[in-house]
Protein backbone atom coordinates (compact mmCIF):
# COMPACT_ATOMS: atom_id res chain seq x y z
CA UNK A 1 0.00 0.00 0.00
CA UNK A 2 1.57 2.98 -1.02
CA UNK A 3 2.40 5.45 2.11
CA UNK A 4 1.63 8.88 1.26
CA UNK A 5 3.41 11.83 1.61
CA UNK A 6 2.88 14.76 4.56
CA UNK A 7 1.70 18.13 3.11
CA UNK A 8 4.93 20.21 3.06
CA UNK A 9 4.99 22.83 5.69
CA UNK A 10 4.82 26.53 5.39
CA UNK A 11 7.76 27.89 3.68
CA UNK A 12 11.34 29.37 5.21
CA UNK A 13 11.67 33.01 4.75
CA UNK A 14 15.33 34.31 5.30
CA UNK A 15 14.79 37.85 5.16
CA UNK A 16 16.92 39.80 7.43
CA UNK A 17 13.46 41.93 8.88
CA UNK A 18 11.70 38.34 10.07
CA UNK A 19 14.83 36.96 11.38
CA UNK A 20 15.96 40.30 13.56
CA UNK A 21 12.47 40.36 15.07
CA UNK A 22 13.98 37.35 17.00
CA UNK A 23 17.40 38.99 17.76
CA UNK A 24 19.68 37.45 15.38
CA UNK A 25 20.77 36.93 11.55
CA UNK A 26 21.02 34.12 8.97
CA UNK A 27 23.70 32.40 9.68
CA UNK A 28 24.24 33.47 13.39
CA UNK A 29 25.48 30.93 15.42
CA UNK A 30 22.68 30.71 18.62
CA UNK A 31 23.68 28.08 22.11
CA UNK A 32 20.64 26.85 23.77
CA UNK A 33 19.44 26.85 27.06
CA UNK A 34 21.18 22.96 27.25
CA UNK A 35 24.34 24.46 25.83
CA UNK A 36 23.40 23.14 22.29
CA UNK A 37 24.94 25.08 19.20
CA UNK A 38 22.91 25.53 15.71
CA UNK A 39 23.10 27.59 13.08
CA UNK A 40 20.19 30.26 12.24
CA UNK A 41 18.78 29.41 8.74
CA UNK A 42 15.20 31.64 8.60
CA UNK A 43 11.70 31.37 10.07
CA UNK A 44 8.57 30.09 9.45
CA UNK A 45 4.91 31.57 10.06
CA UNK A 46 2.07 29.24 10.88
CA UNK A 47 -0.13 32.25 9.32
CA UNK A 48 1.41 34.29 6.79
CA UNK A 49 -0.55 37.13 7.71
CA UNK A 50 -0.42 37.11 11.56
CA UNK A 51 3.57 37.46 12.79
CA UNK A 52 3.43 36.72 16.04
CA UNK A 53 3.27 32.28 14.58
CA UNK A 54 6.90 32.84 13.35
CA UNK A 55 9.06 30.25 14.85
CA UNK A 56 13.29 30.74 14.15
CA UNK A 57 14.47 27.78 12.51
CA UNK A 58 18.08 26.63 13.42
CA UNK A 59 20.01 23.73 11.85
CA UNK A 60 22.17 21.63 14.32
CA UNK A 61 25.65 20.01 13.75
CA UNK A 62 24.20 16.74 13.15
CA UNK A 63 22.47 18.47 10.41
CA UNK A 64 19.01 18.51 11.90
CA UNK A 65 16.61 21.51 11.29
CA UNK A 66 14.15 22.75 13.56
CA UNK A 67 12.39 25.24 15.37
CA UNK A 68 13.55 26.84 18.48
CA UNK A 69 10.66 27.20 21.07
CA UNK A 70 9.17 30.52 21.41
CA UNK A 71 7.23 32.52 19.33
CA UNK A 72 7.61 35.33 20.95
CA UNK A 73 10.47 39.02 20.20
CA UNK A 74 14.06 38.47 20.73
CA UNK A 75 13.71 39.45 24.51
CA UNK A 76 11.98 36.46 25.92
CA UNK A 77 14.29 34.19 23.30
CA UNK A 78 16.77 35.76 25.56
CA UNK A 79 14.99 35.34 28.93
CA UNK A 80 14.50 31.78 27.90
CA UNK A 81 18.63 31.41 27.39
CA UNK A 82 19.29 31.44 23.89
CA UNK A 83 22.30 33.48 23.19
CA UNK A 84 24.50 33.98 20.35
CA UNK A 85 27.78 32.86 20.17
CA UNK A 86 30.74 34.63 20.15
CA UNK A 87 32.30 36.41 17.31
CA UNK A 88 35.24 34.15 17.79
CA UNK A 89 32.91 31.02 17.12
CA UNK A 90 31.58 33.26 14.18
CA UNK A 91 35.06 33.54 12.90
CA UNK A 92 36.36 30.02 13.63
CA UNK A 93 33.41 28.69 11.63
CA UNK A 94 34.26 31.04 8.81
CA UNK A 95 37.34 29.90 8.99
CA UNK A 96 36.96 26.31 9.33
CA UNK A 97 34.79 26.90 6.22
CA UNK A 98 37.83 28.31 4.38
CA UNK A 99 40.32 25.65 4.60
CA UNK A 100 37.80 23.11 3.80
CA UNK A 101 37.19 24.74 0.80
CA UNK A 102 40.99 25.57 -0.12
CA UNK A 103 42.00 22.01 0.65
CA UNK A 104 39.15 20.58 -1.76
CA UNK A 105 40.44 22.90 -4.50
CA UNK A 106 43.86 21.94 -4.11
CA UNK A 107 43.44 18.50 -4.25
CA UNK A 108 41.45 19.27 -7.79
CA UNK A 109 44.25 21.01 -8.82
CA UNK A 110 46.54 18.04 -8.17
CA UNK A 111 44.32 15.87 -10.13
CA UNK A 112 44.63 18.26 -12.84
CA UNK A 113 48.29 18.86 -13.10
CA UNK A 114 48.35 14.80 -12.55
CA UNK A 115 46.45 14.28 -15.69
CA UNK A 116 48.16 17.26 -17.67
CA UNK A 117 51.51 15.51 -16.66
CA UNK A 118 50.04 12.36 -17.92
CA UNK A 119 49.07 13.78 -21.76
CA UNK A 120 51.99 15.47 -22.31
CA UNK A 121 54.38 12.48 -21.97
CA UNK A 122 51.88 10.59 -23.82
CA UNK A 123 51.13 8.42 -20.75
CA UNK A 124 47.57 6.48 -20.09
CA UNK A 125 45.69 8.54 -17.38
CA UNK A 126 45.89 6.36 -14.51
CA UNK A 127 42.26 5.10 -13.27
CA UNK A 128 42.39 6.52 -9.99
CA UNK A 129 42.37 10.15 -11.43
CA UNK A 130 39.46 9.84 -13.86
CA UNK A 131 36.10 11.01 -12.92
CA UNK A 132 33.72 7.89 -11.37
CA UNK A 133 30.92 7.49 -14.11
CA UNK A 134 27.83 8.67 -12.71
CA UNK A 135 25.06 6.01 -12.88
CA UNK A 136 22.16 6.85 -15.10
CA UNK A 137 18.59 7.02 -13.58
CA UNK A 138 15.92 4.45 -15.17
CA UNK A 139 12.51 5.27 -15.79
CA UNK A 140 9.91 4.64 -13.53
CA UNK A 141 8.10 1.42 -15.19
CA UNK A 142 4.23 2.05 -15.29
CA UNK A 143 2.40 0.51 -12.84
CA UNK A 144 0.76 -3.13 -13.13
CA UNK A 145 -2.38 -4.19 -11.29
Amino acid sequence: MPVKKGKKGPALITADEDIAAFGFKLHDIVRTPLGITAVVIGVKYESADDKQTGRIWVKYENGHEAPLEPKLNAGFMSSLGYRKCSEADHIRRDVGSHMTEAKKQDEERKVVEEVLRCKEQGLPIPEHLLPKPKKEKKPKEAKKK
